[in-house]
């Protein structure tokens, strides 16, 4: 039987609160600080130049692959805490390329489902350049297309929260564990039979309460920063703070997400196993 969400939370929550003398390097060099700069860089995107925003994008690339190894040794040591921080920090050295591998395989997959939305976006006569330019479209528009577009990106979304927790949510854990290489796939798909709905609900109460802490520390701490600092331009010492803020309880959600993650694999691999060992 696979353990409740409530047994995995529990699991979480005793696995986080027990390891943190090991868990806070890794989370200060593998999430804190990329979430930092990444949000003091973006306001730069788009008023740098090209070079600029060419130097800027790499940056990003850099910090988003950072982010992503500090994930893979978040969930290495929920695996084995026993082993230790750098056993962990030597598993994401390892695993890091073949998680990104399947990421890009995935991405690229996300991206060719996408195609029909461009096309019936620019068969319905809108501008794509204008609205990519943030102006109001222009031209005729062609109701069919433009129907065909709006139904689908709806179904589209909806088909990709239900993929996300059937076929990706478990892809690290799997990746770091089992080593698989395109049947990643199907062993997610295997492993959250029968529990997709509770894991789409987790989902989503998850997504709605980070973003409503994340809003909430942007908007109070750049309240009270801007009031007491002040300053002007792209990057200010109130912005840096501000970001610090809100970097900070990013961070605290990232973690928190990864090591429920990595245990919600753990309980429902130990269940289908349970159930192949009963037949």
């Amino acid at each position: 039987m696979i353990a409740t969400m409530s047994t995995v939370w529990d699991r979480t929550a005793e696995f986080l609160s027990d390891n943190l003398a090991a868990l806070t390097p890794i989370v200060l060099l593998g999430i804190f600080v990329p979430l930092t700069l990444l949000g003091n860089l973006m306001p730069l995107m788009g008023s740098s130049g090209q070079v600029g925003d060419w130097a800027l994008g790499a940056i990003v690339f850099v910090l988003a692959l950072v982010t992503t190894w500090g994930g893979i040794a978040i969930t290495a040591l929920a695996f084995d805490p026993g082993a230790g921080r750098g056993s962990a920090v030597a598993t994401a050295n390892r695993r890091i390329a073949p998680v990104l591998g399947i990421g890009l395989v995935t991405t690229l997959a996300v991206l060719l489902l996408a195609v029909p939305i461009a096309v019936a976006l620019g068969m319905s006569g809108l501008d794509m350049t204008a609205m990519a330019a943030g102006k109001p479209p222009t031209g005729v528009v062609n109701g069919w297309a433009l129907s065909f577009a709006t139904f689908y990106m709806i179904a589209f979304a909806v088909f990709l929260l239900w993929a996300y927790a059937r076929l990706v949510l478990l892809i690290t854990p799997i990746m770091v564990m089992e080593r698989r290489g395109l049947g990643v796939y199907a062993r997610a798909f295997v492993l959250t039979r029968g529990i997709a709905w509770k894991v789409i609900g987790v989902l989503l109460l998850y997504a709605i309460v980070s973003w409503v802490a994340s809003a909430a520390a942007k908007t109070v701490f750049g309240s009270v920063f801007g009031l007491l600092i002040g300053g002007t331009g792209p990057i200010t010492l109130a912005s840096v703070l501000t970001q610090i803020a809100v970097a900070t309880i990013s961070t605290l959600f990232s973690v928190l997400s990864v090591a429920f993650v990595a245990k919600l694999y753990l309980a429902t691999r130990d269940a289908r196993e349970a159930i192949v060992e009963a037949t």
